[in-house]
């Protein structure tokens, strides 16, 4: 049984409205509160629901070893943390493969596999290990208004990120589905033209389809202030509607332009590449992530783009709601091994004649094969 700060009295007890409790009485009602929540362990027990809160809270956790970070020695998760040390160890374990992430998308990308931790939690483990949140942002007092297409390809939105390999400047062109923000073609490239941006265009037709619009930025790449831009003429070709945005308005372009952030924040600025051919294949390797692993906060928080783009966002969200809603306590098997307390993204095992599909840290899947 963890310390607690104070005697075995409740606050209420010193007013003189409330008896005194042991710890072993304590320990007895936190565990019932554990099992069947505050309001329930109230009603059996006579004890009120705010001394319940209070003793909960007066809590001190004294933080595993596994669940520092590396190098730390002191890393203590706050009193008023109450949750199992293998969804501590998923948590941390996300963080440090994504160390881009927030605790918002941690929180959908454990919630996606049926593991349920609340943002404010996350962020106070992540605070513990080390984690400084973003400053504040200024509000925004104009209005900005929001649009997002009815289907795939209706309409694609392109740019170009500019940024540097040592003291290259490189750049890379994207494509983003609006309705699904797949990325459907990206390059990068060591010059910004036209001629590279209708090349990564023919490619994503090619392989996706043609879509019914494209929206840009005014941009040399896309646009020309005199006449009719090759750019142009490749769209018409195709009978492709051109929709340009307002001049000096990025928020016409904000899925792409977020998309921007998200692989700076993830990727550009925390991984010193080597060449230019490094470059293009840890981007090329980001973006597939992207597309098929990484969930978004824009199709509510759960689904993955390609979930989107190909149709299967309802099957994928009815599968996670009948897993979260079968799910009760944390099962044994979460408890992961000594040995294995650094999680593993995805892993096949064979145990026995069965084979095993592992997301997290967690089976997902078993097959029971038949072997000759």
């Amino acid at each position: 049984m963890s310390k607690f700060r104070n005697s075995g009295r409740s606050r209420r007890s010193d007013k003189g409205r409330g008896r005194r409790y042991s710890l072993e009485e304590k320990r007895k009602a936190l565990e019932l509160a554990a099992r069947v929540g505050v309001k329930e362990a109230s009603r059996r027990t006579g004890i009120s629901a705010w001394s319940l809160y209070s003793w909960r809270n007066a809590l001190v956790l004294p933080e595993p070893a596994e669940n520092r970070a590396p190098g730390s020695t002191q890393a203590q998760l706050p009193r008023s943390v109450q949750v199992p040390k293998a969804v501590v160890r998923q948590v941390l374990s996300v963080w440090r493969n994504n160390p881009g992430f927030g605790p918002s998308q941690i929180h959908y990308q454990l919630r996606r596999v049926g593991v349920k931790c609340d943002t404010k939690t996350i962020r106070k483990i992540l605070k513990a290990h080390g984690y400084t949140p973003p400053g504040k942002r200024p509000e925004r007092r104009d209005e900005v208004r929001r649009f997002e297409a009815s289907r795939p390809l209706e309409l694609v939105q392109m740019d170009v990120l500019h940024f540097y390999i040592h003291s290259q400047k490189v750049y890379l062109l994207l494509a983003l589905d609006d309705h699904s923000r797949f990325i459907v073609g990206w390059g990068l490239l060591q010059r910004e033209s036209m001629e590279d941006a209708i090349a990564v265009l023919e490619e994503a037709i090619r392989r996706y389809g043609k879509p019914e619009a494209i929206l840009t930025d005014r941009g040399a790449s896309f646009h020309s202030w005199q006449g009719i831009s090759r750019f142009d003429n490749f769209l018409e070709s195709y009978a492709i509607d051109h929709v340009l945005a307002a001049p000096h308005h990025p928020q016409t372009c904000g899925k792409i332009e977020a998309f921007n952030k998200a692989i700076q924040k993830e990727l550009i600025s925390r991984v010193e590449f080597r060449n230019f051919l490094d470059a293009k294949e840890k981007i090329g390797a980001w973006i597939d992530s992207f597309n098929h692993q990484r969930t978004h906060q824009g199709l509510g928080g759960v689904l993955v783009p390609a979930d989107r783009f190909y149709g299967r966002a309802d099957r994928v969200l009815e599968r996670i709601q009948n897993e979260n809603s079968q799910k009760g306590p944390i099962p044994p098997e979460l408890e992961i091994p000594e040995a294995e307390r650094e999680i593993t993204l995805f892993q096949i095992r064979l145990v026995g004649d069965n084979l095993q599909l592992w997301l997290f840290g967690r089976k997902v899947y078993e097959l029971d094969c038949d072997w000759p």
